[in-house]
């Protein structure tokens, strides 16, 4: 207990002045780096310093200075002379092959969990730019340096690939840009904001037939406007059953057959004078995010069978126009009308993803 206290109070300094200068650190470049979609660098924004190469090249300089200062011997000086200026040279050609590049890229990304997200980096150039690479500067997105060995003039793109596993809205942070041209002695860097971040949704996880029956709900204050965009007696789709021998062929799901899921019949049910909601509390499980992979796929299926249906993650469906903004925008974000079409999905799923 003795060594487990002691080894706290050693690491304890460290921890505390690491976190001090990471913080002053995140703040200098927040005022010096803003968050933007585009960035142009130059001597503002870019870092360089010498790398391991340039390092040992340094001292090796120095060190045959000292040997002609200590023998008195003019050719000696003359190469640290010439190796000193060598290494000044680099270091502005450096700045000179990184410099008047200007990088786009939009901030938003969405996809489902366990997909490769990719943020696409628009490069525009002057002139002709060698070792362009980049990175997510969070070491825990895993991403890889992708690398463009020579930037010709005009523009052209390069994606930074992102995976997550969990649901919800991920703020990604910088990018770091950087190029060790040439001679590979400096370093030249920078660290840029585009405002990226992923929406992740819920992985969908199919759901049967006996897990699940359509649920619908009367709503006054919306059953006029649902009329009016569905014909009266129109029947939408409610659920897969598995397919019995005598049914039509035509009620066939020749999607699910295809993949070898099985031989199951849609059915459907009249959208008359009802309104389809899925709810999060008619999910088969006790488990949050079971609950709300079930509904993710619901959600897919509806909208590829471009049925209407309304999604209801609270308990209850408030309509009444009295309510303050903040309620409305909780109701909002839990309760989402019924409506169909890929904007409705979206919607959906986002707010799956952002559901607590």
């Amino acid at each position: 207990m003795m060594v487990t206290k002691a080894a706290k109070a050693k690491f304890l300094p460290r921890q505390l002045i690491s976190g001090f200068f990471k913080s002053n650190f995140e703040r200098w470049l927040a005022r010096r780096i803003p968050k933007r979609q585009e960035h142009q660098l130059n001597r503002r924004n870019i870092m360089i310093y010498p790398s391991r190469f340039g390092m040992a090249y340094l001292g090796f300089v120095i060190l045959v200075f000292l040997l002609g200062t200590n023998y008195q011997n003019n050719i000696i000086l003359l190469l640290s002379y010439l190796l000193a200026s060598l290494f000044i040279s680099v270091m502005l050609h450096s700045f000179y092959n990184f410099s008047q590049i200007r990088f786009f890229s939009l901030a938003k990304q969405q996809g489902y969990a366990d997909d490769t997200l990719s943020f696409a980096i628009k490069i525009t150039a002057e002139k002709i730019h060698y070792d362009i690479n980049a990175h997510f500067t969070d070491r825990t997105l895993n991403s890889n340096i992708e690398t463009v060995e020579q930037c010709q003039r005009g523009s052209q793109e390069f994606s930074l690939r992102v995976k997550s596993s969990q649901r919800g809205k991920h703020f990604l942070g910088r990018v770091t840009i950087f190029s060790e041209y040439s001679l590979g002695l400096f370093k030249s860097k920078t660290v840029l904001d585009f405002g990226h971040y992923v929406i992740i949704f819920p992985k969908p996880r199919r759901l049967t037939l006996a897990q699940y029956q359509c649920s619908a709900q009367e709503d006054s204050a919306s059953i006029e406007s649902y009329h009016t965009a569905n014909l009266v007696g129109t029947d939408d789709f409610c659920e897969l059953k598995s397919f019995v021998r005598g049914e039509s062929r035509a009620r066939t799901a020749w999607k699910q057959l295809a993949k070898g899921q099985g031989h199951f019949s849609k059915h459907y049910q009249s959208s008359q004078n009802q309104l389809q909601w899925l709810k999060l509390s008619d999910m088969p499980s006790d488990e949050l995010e079971t609950k709300l992979a079930y509904l993710s796929f619901l959600i897919g299926e509806f909208t590829t069978s471009n049925q209407t249906f309304g999604l209801q993650l609270s308990a209850n469906i408030d309509n009444s126009t009295n309510t303050t903004n903040t309620t409305n925008t909780t109701n909002t974000l839990l309760n989402i009308q019924p409506s169909s079409g890929i904007n409705h999905q979206q919607a959906c799923l986002t707010a799956l993803a952002l559901y607590q």
